[in-house]
């Protein structure tokens, strides 16, 4: 399975509200940790792995560990749902006291096979400092990093939708994007060719993979227009193609402004 964008790997966040005094942050060296960055796993009932969490603080922490689908953008980046959890997904201990220095693992099961057969997915994980104390600086640990539950390998579903072409900018200074769906239950990048033609000019070329999460739609960049193209009417004509097999195509005319 080819790899996700580093978007969809592990993202650290410290967030600190300033106070008055210094030494507290001092006292406080080191941070909160989770293993692995990405954990993987066959989308299958029962038992999917584990995350370890570990305070390297000199501080007890009040830890909390939720399960997050993610939200995709048209750009094709990525965020936890924090308004949201995935219901089929459990973690044995939800939330937790962690001492200084020590480290929990949390294990994750499965309740059932999801609808579409995979599972993609934030584990979030909060920590604060049980006797902050004082007005010094107060900080809190956010960390996130990706689950992925994949399909079988009997149970792959390879398709995508093509939707609207998009034109940003002028001719000269633009670029041409289409809105592409993905239909199937992996994140195997989607790419494919483009070729646009008229008024006796052809423009063609490979457009770049791209991460889509399964049922999310992301505008993917045909061509960089850069005055190849003046304006008028054009045929457009796609070829998307996922884990080396043809998924889907699109054909039609626009006018290029």
């Amino acid at each position: 399975m080819k790899h996700l964008s580093t978007r969809l790997a592990i993202v650290a966040t410290c967030l600190a509200v300033f106070g008055l005094l210094l030494p507290p942050l001092l006292e406080a060296r080191g941070g909160l940790s989770i293993t692995p960055g990405i954990l993987e796993h066959v989308a299958q009932p029962g038992s999917v792995g584990a995350v370890k969490i570990e305070n390297t603080t000199s501080r007890s922490m009040t830890v909390r560990l939720a399960l997050r689908p993610w939200l995709q953008a048209s750009s094709g980046s990525v965020a936890p749902n924090r308004r949201s959890v995935l219901g089929k997904l459990r973690p044995n201990r939800g939330a937790f006291n962690l001492r200084a220095g020590a480290s929990r693992t949390v294990q994750l099961s499965l309740a059932s096979r999801p609808a579409l057969g995979s599972l993609y997915g934030a584990v979030e994980v909060t920590g604060a400092p049980k006797r902050p104390g004082g007005n010094g600086i107060k900080v809190a640990y956010r960390l996130v990093t990706s689950l992925r539950l994949y399909p079988p390998a009997s149970a792959r579903r390879y398709s995508a939708r093509a939707g609207r072409v998009v034109q940003h900018g002028s001719t000269g200074h633009g670029a041409l994007f289409l809105a592409v769906k993905n239909a199937g239950n992996t994140i195997d990048p989607i790419s494919g060719r483009v070729r646009i033609s008229g008024g006796g000019r052809t423009l063609s070329g490979v457009i770049s993979p791209a991460t889509i999460l399964p049922g999310a739609t992301v505008n993917l960049r045909l061509v960089n227009l850069r005055g190849g193209l003046p304006r008028g009417r054009y045929r457009v004509g796609v070829r998307l193609t996922q884990a080396g097999q043809r998924v889907g195509g699109f054909k039609q005319g626009i006018r290029l402004r």
